[in-house]
């Protein structure tokens, strides 16, 4: 793949952690493909080097693409491409002894509002707050660390002319007690939701040394691709990896679509000084 100046320049980067930022159209997909070929190329492991992204497509993608071109250069060698979630999941997975959860299921969104749904029916509250929203609510709060109150005016301020924020906010016991209720059953029924697996991940990660050290050390290089999307948690993931890993970070700080879940532009403005 042809590269222009500026791109052949972060593909061949050799320190150990480079924020890239480009705007929309101007290859930073190709960008990471061809810093992951040259990566491999120059002797990197393929089974140490991670690729994440948001979407599991565009993950896949993304490997798919290097695997190609690697392919085009006389090597053959796989890639792994991962969405945050998926790679924790992954880790979750592969240490049993650690977490003791591979008799767990993990639910999907419309098992969740299913949940939240049946338990929200048997409850009163003075608004008809659907379950979707009290779901995002217990995101919010999870993936970027704030109190409830801030997340109900987050993730609710678009709802502002059919409910009462305010009115929500007197509330907030009843809301805490609700979003207990769902975690008293998911752990009942043996369920993880995506949430549950980025938290205990992170949390299990910063709490047991063994088990950081274990897995940091399986990775060398980590891509990340739309870097303006991460959010604090995730952005606590990768810190876990930075002191043995390198990372590579691509994203477009004037396109960040996932503010609604708490995506945390610091993740970009404040790299220098967090790496």
């Amino acid at each position: 793949m042809k590269l222009n100046k500026e791109q052949k320049k972060a593909v061949e980067f050799e320190g150990k952690h480079l924020l890239l930022l480009a705007g929309a159209g101007t290859g930073k997909t190709a960008t990471i493909v061809s810093r992951a070929t040259w990566l491999i190329s120059n002797g990197i492991d393929p089974m140490r080097l991670k690729i994440i992204s948001f979407t599991k497509k565009s993950a896949n993608e993304i490997a798919a693409r290097t695997a190609s071109q690697l392919m085009n250069a006389g090597i053959k060698s796989p890639s792994q491409g991962a969405t945050f979630h998926g790679w924790c999941l992954e880790i979750i997975r592969s240490n049993p002894s650690f977490f003791n959860m591979n008799n767990w299921t993990v639910i999907d969104t419309d098992d969740q509002e299913v949940i939240m749904k049946h338990i929200l029916h048997n409850l009163s509250m003075s608004q008809d707050i659907k379950a979707s929203d009290m779901l995002a609510i217990r995101s919010y709060e999870l993936n970027t660390g704030c109190d409830i109150k801030e997340s109900i005016r987050k993730t609710l301020t678009r709802k502002s002319g059919q409910l009462n924020i305010e009115s929500l906010i007197d509330e907030t016991d009843k809301i805490k007690a609700i979003i207990k209720l769902y975690e008293d059953y998911k752990s009942t029924h043996q369920y993880l939701d995506y949430d549950d697996i980025l938290i205990i991940t992170v949390k299990s990660l910063t709490q047991n040394t063994e088990l950081r050290s274990r897995i940091t050390s399986l990775y060398d290089p980590i891509l990340v691709d739309e870097m303006q999307d991460t959010n604090p948690l995730q952005w606590k993931l990768l810190e876990l990896f930075m002191p043995t890993c390198h990372l590579f970070c691509v994203g477009d700080d004037a396109q960040s679509i996932y503010g609604f879940r708490g995506a945390d532009f610091n993740s970009i403005h404040s790299f220098s000084k967090r790496v």
